[in-house]
């Protein structure tokens, strides 16, 4: 390493400006792979989900590892449009509990798999994720089929 090179932090390439970045993102999220997950969040990020709103990255870490503890779940990009500091992407997300999850306004039962298309919309702040909001849409993931 040259002198005026600098070893880079942990999470220091976790930004999003591209699809690809948003995929390695995902990834991290299908892997359960919290810390590199959470590295992509602004510190004051806000996240609402069911009756719960979220305020930090370690909120949302914590989130996901106790809701993965019910529910197998996997998120896959349908269609994404970035401009600057936002980012817009149709989700296909299926949730495959294997116990009841019945919290924060969100219920998943057991054997019931629910197959879902949600508009997820991402506000970033130097690349980092500073806000989500999300709905679902009601129809299915073939809609989205060239």
């Amino acid at each position: 390493m040259s002198g005026s090179e600098q070893p880079q932090a942990a999470g220091a390439h976790a930004r999003i400006t591209t699809r690809a970045d948003l995929q390695k993102y995902l990834d991290h999220f299908n892997g359960k792979r919290y810390e590199e997950q959470i590295a992509y969040y602004a510190p004051d990020v806000v996240y609402k989900v069911g009756s719960l709103t979220l305020t930090s990255p370690r909120q949302i870490a914590d989130f996901y590892a106790d809701f993965h503890q019910y529910v197998q779940e996997h998120v896959e990009i349908v269609q994404i449009a970035i401009d600057g500091d936002s980012v817009a992407v149709a989700l296909h997300a299926i949730f495959e509990p294997f116990r009841d999850y019945v919290q924060n306004g969100l219920t998943f039962k057991v054997g019931t798999t629910l197959d879902i298309v949600s508009f997820v919309f991402y506000r970033l702040q130097s690349g980092r994720i500073h806000r989500i909001r999300m709905t679902r849409y009601p129809g299915p993931v073939t809609d989205f089929a060239s």
